[in-house]
């Protein structure tokens, strides 16, 4: 007993909390939910700083560094008045040092003045939440350069919920805004698969037709993939027709197999991607992406809802460079938190909204017809270097709102 009492007297005089809630964070496009505790709390935070090799696009993996082993970092949410531990950890097989500057702070660096970690080991800090609001937090590691560690992946959201929270929505997501600047590295992708070295035979016209169109589907760009796929192949495709192509084929080709069998080609090696310090100054990015690759918000991965329900997206921008003009094509926005400012500037009816380099914005709206609705930055040449997504909406169609007539 005399023990117990011992630790309240510690805990009371030395303002550390006697226990701490463990923060609820989520990977993109998932968030949090929704905070129902009405009292400030000690909440801990951990994360761990990671160096991996991952997908930026179909068949290009790039070097990316992270925060838990995903770009955009996790997603936290907490409450104004909260205390935040929060514990930041290297791992140890990063070739780098690593911090955090959480744009929520008040205290020099936001935070990455005391948290630059080595591989292998952990620092912890802790500050309080002063004001509400969606901010940004990314790594600011002058080793070898901060725009090095946020243009590799390092950054993320914090919600700090008001007082009061947020009025409920049927729908929340998460959607990050970043600029990756490549070049290939001198290390190959081991991911890729050693192809085996086997006699091959020299196919019919049919299956060389084929081929042809496959890699004509492959030369196609992101966005005139993505205009066949809502519009339709031109009528005026320059394509040659499957006749005209078997015409321009030797009948000693189309109808014979060679006696001696051909060795396959050895398989082309491939690289990996990594930063380019270069374009980044320059500012001229290869991709611009949602949730850290080209397509995570497309196909299978697109967010789907419901005709009628309310929807809320916290959306950043890191840059490193540009600013987002985001809009969803075919909706408007009925109410948006402007810089992702709590109690601020709330405007209406918006159809595209700017948001800043590691900047933040709180967009509110409902879907009222059934269909496919695109999520971009309406700087729109980035569309083809990756900055588009989806919602899906299913439900009863709305004629007197939206309809085809002829």
């Amino acid at each position: 007993m005399k023990g117990f009492a011992n630790w309240i007297i510690l805990f009371m005089f030395s303002g550390i909390p006697a226990y701490a809630l463990e923060a609820d964070i989520t990977s993109a496009p998932d968030v949090p939910a929704f905070i129902t505790r009405t009292m400030p709390e000690t909440v801990e935070v951990h994360f761990e700083a990671k160096e991996f090799v991952g997908d930026l696009a179909d068949g290009k993996r790039y070097k990316f560094w992270s925060y838990n082993g995903t770009v955009p970092g996790p997603m936290i949410r907490v409450r104004l008045g909260d205390t935040i531990e929060f514990h930041l950890s290297n791992h140890s097989s990063s070739q780098f040092p690593h911090n955090i500057d959480l744009h929520a702070v008040n205290g020099p660096g936001g935070g990455a003045s005391v948290s630059l970690v080595a591989p292998g080991e952990e620092r912890v800090f802790r500050f309080k939440t002063l004001h509400p609001g969606l901010y940004v937090y990314h790594c600011a590691s002058p080793i070898p350069s901060i725009p090095a560690h946020i243009a590799n992946g390092m950054y993320g959201l914090l919600l700090v919920e008001p007082k009061h929270g947020f009025h409920r929505v049927d729908h929340e997501f998460y959607v990050f805004e970043s600029e990756f600047f490549t070049q290939v590295s001198d290390d190959e992708d081991l991911s890729v698969p050693k192809v085996e070295v086997i006699p091959v035979e020299l196919k019919k016209k049919q299956e060389k037709i084929g081929a042809s169109a496959e890699k004509e589907k492959k030369d196609e760009g992101f966005m005139d993939s993505l205009v066949n796929t809502f519009f339709g192949k031109s009528s005026d495709s320059l394509e040659p027709g499957k006749s005209d192509i078997q015409k321009a084929l030797p009948d000693s080709f189309v109808e014979t197999d060679l006696d001696e069998p051909l060795d396959s080609p050895e398989p082309e090696k491939k690289y990996l991607l990594e930063l380019s310090l270069e374009k980044g100054s320059k500012e001229q990015p290869d991709y611009v992406v949602f949730n850290g690759r080209q397509g995570a918000l497309l196909g299978a991965n697109a967010l789907k809802v419901n005709v009628g329900e309310k929807v809320r997206i916290f959306f950043g921008n890191i840059g490193p460079n540009g600013i987002s003009s985001f809009h969803i094509i075919g909706e408007i926005f009925d109410r948006v938190y402007l810089e992702g400012a709590v109690n601020g500037v709330v405007n209406r009816n918006v159809q595209t909204t700017l948001v800043p380099s590691a900047g933040a914005v709180i967009v509110e709206f409902t879907i009222d017809v059934p269909g496919d609705y695109l999520l971009v930055d309406h700087s729109i040449f980035r569309i083809d270097k990756g900055a588009i997504g989806m919602i899906t909406a299913v439900g009863d169609s709305s004629p007197e709102i939206f309809e085809s007539i002829k």
